[in-house]
């Protein structure tokens, strides 16, 4: 994921991952998502506001989605970057986009 001016959007995790798909931890409203590198002046992007939630949650924690319809990436996150003067989405560039569980 990036932000619209081209910084490198990283997940942080609050704490041991909860969830695992394809090995890899499942995004919940408690991480953060912190932003690197962006270009816009005179003051960049910092972090990612999420706004999408899913019902499901991990940990008591709900877990971060791309509103629907999925598509496939890149396409606008569901969130907002938080810090510059020109606040837009994210730019997601790979997702899962279907899981199931039980």
């Amino acid at each position: 994921m990036t932000c619209p001016h081209g910084g490198t959007a990283t997940f942080v995790p609050s704490g041991p991952p909860g969830a695992l798909v394809n090995g890899m931890p499942v995004a919940t409203a408690a991480d953060q998502i912190l932003v690197a590198g962006c270009a816009a002046q005179p003051t960049p992007c910092v972090k990612v506001q999420w706004t999408n939630v899913a019902k499901v949650l991990i940990n008591g924690t709900p877990a971060l989605v791309q509103a629907p319809p999925p598509t496939p990436p890149p396409v606008p996150g569901g969130g907002v970057c938080l810090g510059s003067a020109t606040p837009a989405p994210p730019l997601v560039m790979a997702m899962q986009l279907l899981v199931t569980g039980t």
